[in-house]
């Protein structure tokens, strides 16, 4: 449990990084992450580096249950429950947050900050699109260019998987760890291929290009499984995670500093970052006892509504400098831009999210030979990037004439449970 509050701890610092970054950009008179005229411009443009974070734990969190499979020899993750929790995981949410930046930003084109796709080319956003086309990158609602690039690695992950288990038994953890060096690799060469060519922005916006950041967090849950870090270990983690994301910030700065043409910056890109982050999570998931920050409630809670937050924070943010509610000054708008951005992050999550992921846990289980229920062992909380809430304990259900998971579950089906209960393992649900 205190293993998962860290988590979630890490996915809230993430969620609060970008926002805070974009209350910084978009309260410039000139909105461009170009602008870094002062040293607190060059420390808030790092903050975007919460991104980096993202993409780190969807690796670290997501190739876990392959990692399990391979270093336990298990039957690997099903692929249809995988498909539909994933697909229940952001789609949903993605789609009602487009729906409601349509609303929000189309009426105040013209707005600094505001850059509108053609309305003919409204569609890919639906299709997750809009990477693939410049009329489309980064506008209407920027930070979800970034949903393409997930939903693409969810589809690469069962491949990447498949591989990992095929190198079962044949070396244990280090063998395994070729799959995401593998990826690292790929990652690094697409970057080093586009870096001095003249192409489109969109080849640095998809999956290739951000694959090392997906890559260390692969490592790192292939590290990470099956160990405990003692107290000293765990500071030296953080020690040596916290100095490589300082380090990246400095060196983008500097880079900046000289117009940002060194190739290097383009090649590299924020691999030092994911590093540090990883080096992070990994202590972070491999703690005997949670990291008193990371623990807090309100961090847990940001994390709880993470995905919200990042889908709707951009379009309150354009919404508030157009009806000229938003201050001037990143700390002003910062504290005026996060209460509507929480709350409809937390509308998000009740009304939408969490729904949507209980219907799809229930339609895994219902196709498990032998289905069990699954009983939240405390409400709300979940795991990074997407993973179902954690479920300490099932009770077996016999199926009742086809009805699916839980019929006959009510105050008359004591036989159930009665059952004896048994503990589920820390993403177990990401396996049905």
């Amino acid at each position: 449990m205190s293993r998962l509050r860290a988590i979630d701890g890490l996915r809230g610092v993430a969620a609060l990084s970008v926002l805070a970054y974009h209350a910084w950009l978009y309260s410039l008179p000139r909105v461009s992450s170009s602008t870094r005229e002062t040293a607190f411009d060059s420390a808030a443009h790092e903050l975007r580096l919460g991104l980096v974070l993202f993409f780190v734990l969807s690796g670290y969190l997501l190739f876990g249950p392959w990692v399990r499979s391979a270093l336990e020899d298990r039957p690997g993750p099903r692929l249809r429950p995988y498909a539909l929790r994933r697909a229940a995981r952001i789609l949903p949410a993605y789609w009602v947050a487009l729906v409601g930046s349509i609303a929000l930003v189309w009426p105040i084109e013209g707005t600094a900050g505001v850059r509108l796709p053609p309305a003919e080319d409204l569609w890919l956003f639906a299709v997750l699109g809009q990477n693939f086309k410049e009329a489309t990158l980064l506008k209407l609602d920027p930070p979800m260019w970034t949903l393409t690039v997930e939903a693409t690695f969810y589809l690469a992950l069962p491949v990447l998987g498949a591989v990992a288990l095929a190198l079962r038994g044949r070396g244990g953890r280090w063998t395994l760890a070729a799959v995401p060096l593998a990826f690292l690799a790929l990652g690094v060469a697409w970057n080093w291929w586009i870096a001095e060519r003249d192409l489109p922005l969109t080849v640095t916006k998809v999956l290739p290009a951000m694959a090392p950041y997906f890559a260390v967090g692969m490592l790192a849950a292939v590290a990470a499984h099956g160990r405990t870090a003692g107290s000293r270990a765990r500071g030296w983690l953080l020690v040596a995670g916290a100095l490589l994301v300082a380090g990246d910030a400095v060196w983008h700065g500097l880079g900046a500093a000289e117009g940002s043409s060194w190739v290097e910056l383009r090649i590299v890109r924020d691999l030092p970052a994911a590093a540090g982050f990883a080096l992070v999570v990994a202590a972070s998931a491999t703690a005997a006892s949670v990291p008193r920050i990371l623990g807090s409630a309100p961090l847990a809670r940001a994390g709880l509504w993470s995905y919200g937050l990042y889908l709707w924070h951009v379009p309150v943010l354009v919404w508030l400098r157009s009806k000229g509610l938003l201050p001037s000054d990143a700390l002003l708008a910062l504290a005026v831009a996060a209460p509507p951005s929480l709350a409809l992050a937390a509308l998000s999550w009740r009304y939408v999210e969490e729904p949507a992921l209980s219907w799809a846990r229930q339609r895994s289980w219902a196709s498990r030979p032998g289905s069990t229920v699954p009983v939240p062992s405390h409400q709300g909380q979940s795991t990074v990037e997407g993973e179902p809430p954690r479920f300490e304990t099932t009770f077996p259900v016999p199926r009742q004439g086809g009805h699916g998971v839980g019929a006959g579950v009510s105050g008359s089906s004591s036989a159930a449970l009665k059952a004896r209960a048994r503990v589920a393992p820390f993403g177990q649900g990401t396996r049905s």
